[in-house]
């Protein structure tokens, strides 16, 4: 439930106290059983509407009669016939329906029974065509007010139609034997064609012969292709100054042969593998005459040798270089002139092999040819001979099951429709009260209350039958019998009798209501007097400037109030006036005139308040309703407790939260709800003791247990 909090903080002037007050406000929500109690009626209306009309109906109707016919689909249903002719194709068992639905199979029917249709007529005989699922059958349903009538309009029907299906299979098969046979003979001169296109081939081409080059010429031009990219690649490494050979050289074998066979190295090395190991010798030759020379400096002969070998070494490292130089060149020339001549050759080889290829698939092409329309061929010939023999033996499909039945009464199902008639009646009637309860923002119950404005229910008043023209008889008697209606009241009394307050046991009352015709003036002087019938003195006094109910209750209409009191005219002990019942005084509203307006917020009403407080124990104030007049927040700050009286069916949800608003935004203190008029159920669960329902009906209590009561003559409040 959704709700919203608003915290009013203390009224500085004195008004309510130091108290902070809380107002929430609830989104309603509403007992849809509550409501459904209370338009039990609709429920009624629907359910005797609803169940009236299936039985008026029943009653009504003529009563039918009815017969059944069932049709199966006989014969072999895996003919072998072309789809394009089979009638399954084209949803079979619709087209059956349809056509025993059809007029002219009706009207040759109802020419049978000798009945003539009329075209604004309603047809006298109800037909029904049928499939039940996944069946091979149909049933045929007929219905009419005379009990032969529906037998023989199904078997003239079913005649008809029996008639009709072998007419139109005889003239559809002899049609689809001629067409099938033109097929055929066309069918039978492409064949020949493509044979022939297939002999005039094989006698220029070796089928064989071509496959086998085929295969030769490929692989040829596969190792041309992989050659080509190999000469490429090599291309590319010398290009980039990388030998291709020099891979295949064994690392370190150039160590293992002497130098006696350096020739023989030069023939099997690589050149750059030969200068490679030239340069190393002379850095080797090098580095032994640099030692050398720094180890034996007195040596020159040794030296001498050494710096002839170094200058051999450098002479045959420049050789060697120039022949590197001058081997890559030719290398790289002759791998360009192989290149070349392999591209040269490449497009031959892959003209030749296109053309073989085409061959080759000119004789493929034209063997499919030939299978293709030598397997049509002879379904085409299969069927044939199918349909002859099917017209030749005359088969029917179509086979009657059941013969027409005898006519029967129409079964009519009453309980079944009665049934359904009063689900249709509860679902209406709860569619129409559900309906009716989210147009009415009016409280239903107590507990309707609860739900919208929490536990704020001080007291609940039963309903209570009392004509208009004598008001009084709402009023409790000395003797009264109504024992609900007078335990209700001492509820209300013990309520603010034993209820514990923070700032105190409440003796300014304040009663009031959100719209008038709630019952508050009602309540104001019964809780009255059973505060004094209780030994309290209590005094009321009759506030409400607009109706001034009060007066006509207690017969005070002709005597000075208040009106007169706040007005300067009379003082407090003459507007005072005793009653019949002791310890309760009564202060009526007095003469409304002029001037009026604003009375009750000046300091003579406080001053009233103040003194009835000293000299009575307990003073209520019927005042006028919140929403209707201003008086009523002028009196707020002089009551101890406001109760504010709400009625079943009549006050808006709205309009009471509305209320309450204002009363809290007028520091009111100890803001309470009494449900006046309220149902026996209502009554029971407020005042209900350990699970204890007290049934009201009547005005007669009935009660199933024995509860605890109020004593009329309770003690004071202070015991």
């Amino acid at each position: 439930m959704n709700e919203k909090t608003i915290i009013l903080p203390p009224n500085p002037s004195g008004n309510g106290g130091e108290t902070n007050y809380r107002l929430t406000v609830m989104t309603p929500k509403r007992r849809f059983l509550s409501y459904l109690r209370v338009r039990w009626w609709v429920v009624m209306v629907c359910l005797v509407l609803t169940i009236g009309t299936v039985l008026t109906y029943e009653t009504l109707r003529k009563e039918r009669f009815e017969s059944y016919a069932q049709i199966y689909l006989s014969g072999n249903l895996q003919m072998n016939v072309e789809p394009m002719f089979n009638e399954e194709s084209l949803t079979y068992f619709g087209t059956q329906i349809e056509i025993l639905k059809s007029s002219r199979m009706q009207e040759a029917a109802y020419a049978a029974v000798n009945v003539t249709l009329k075209p604004d007529e309603e047809p006298p005989i109800k037909f029904e065509v049928v499939q039940p699922l996944k069946a091979s059958i149909l049933v045929l349903h007929a219905a009419s007010r005379e009990p032969d009538q529906a037998q023989q309009f199904l078997e003239a029907l079913v005649s008809e139609y029996l008639e009709f299906k072998q007419k139109t299979r005889l003239s559809s098969m002899a049609d689809a034997v001629l067409a099938l046979t033109d097929q055929v003979a066309k069918k039978d001169k492409e064949l020949q064609a493509e044979q022939d296109s297939w002999a005039d081939f094989q006698r220029t081409n070796n089928i064989a012969a071509l496959e086998e080059e085929g295969k030769s010429e490929g692989f040829h031009l596969a190792e041309l292709s992989r050659e080509a990219a190999r000469l490429k690649l090599e291309r590319g490494l010398l290009e980039q100054g990388i030998n291709p050979l020099e891979s295949e050289v064994r690392p370190g074998w150039l160590e293992l042969l002497g130098p006696q066979t350096n020739g023989l190295g030069a023939r099997l090395m690589p050149s750059d593998m030969m200068l490679r190991s030239a340069r190393m010798e002379l850095a080797v030759a090098r580095g032994e005459w640099m030692r050398k020379t720094n180890e034996w400096p007195e040596m020159f002969a040794p030296m001498r040798r050494l710096a002839d070998e170094v200058s051999r070494c450098e002479r045959m490292v420049a050789n060697l270089e120039e022949q590197d130089l001058a081997q890559k060149r030719a290398e790289l020339e002759l791998t360009g002139k192989r290149i070349a001549a392999i591209e040269a050759s490449l497009p031959a080889s892959e003209a030749k092999v296109r053309g073989i290829n085409e061959r080759l698939s000119a004789s493929q092409r034209l063997k499919n040819n030939i299978q293709r329309d030598q397997a049509l061929f002879d379904r085409l010939l299969a069927t044939l001979q199918s349909a002859d023999l099917s017209k030749n033996v005359q088969q029917e499909r179509l086979a009657v099951l059941v013969p027409p039945t005898s006519g029967r009464p129409e079964k009519r199902y009453l309980p079944l429709r009665i049934i359904l008639a009063a689900v249709t009646g509860l679902l209406l009637s709860c569619g129409i009260v559900l309906a009716w309860q989210l147009v009415d923002g009016r409280f239903v119950s107590v507990l309707d209350i609860k739900d919208q404005f929490g536990d704020v229910v001080l007291g609940v008043v039963p309903r209570i039958r009392v004509s208009r023209r004598a008001p009084r008889a709402a009023l409790l008697a000395r003797e009264d019998r109504r024992r609900t209606y007078v335990e209700s009241f001492r509820r209300l009394r013990s309520a603010l009798l034993l209820s514990s307050f923070p700032e105190g046991q409440p003796r300014t009352l304040l009663l009031t209501s959100a719209a008038h015709r709630e019952g508050k003036t009602t309540i104001a002087v019964n809780l009255a007097m059973t505060l004094a019938q209780s030994g309290l003195k209590v005094v009321l006094v009759d506030a409400d400037s607009q109706s001034g109910t009060v007066n006509t209750l207690l017969e005070g209409a002709d005597k000075p109030g208040l009106m007169e009191y706040l007005q300067g005219q009379s003082e407090i002990p003459d507007v005072v006036h005793p009653t019949e019942i002791p310890g309760l005084s009564f202060v009526p509203i007095g003469a409304i005139g002029e001037g009026a307006d604003g009375l009750f917020g000046r300091r003579k009403f406080d001053e009233l308040v103040k003194t009835l407080r000293r000299e009575w124990e307990y003073v209520i104030l019927d005042s006028p309703p919140i929403l209707a007049s201003d008086d009523t927040a002028l009196m707020i700050p002089q009551a101890d407790a406001v109760l504010l009286v709400v009625r079943p069916f009549s006050s808006q949800s709205r309009m009471v939260r509305h209320a309450m608003e204002v009363l809290y935004q007028r520091q009111a203190r100890h803001v309470t709800l009494v449900l006046n008029q309220a149902r026996g159920e209502d009554v029971a669960a407020q005042f209900g003791v350990n699970g204890t329902a007290v049934a009201v009906r009547n005005g007669s209590p009935k009660q199933k247990s024995t509860a605890r009561r109020v004593k009329e003559d309770a003690a004071p409040p202070t015991a």
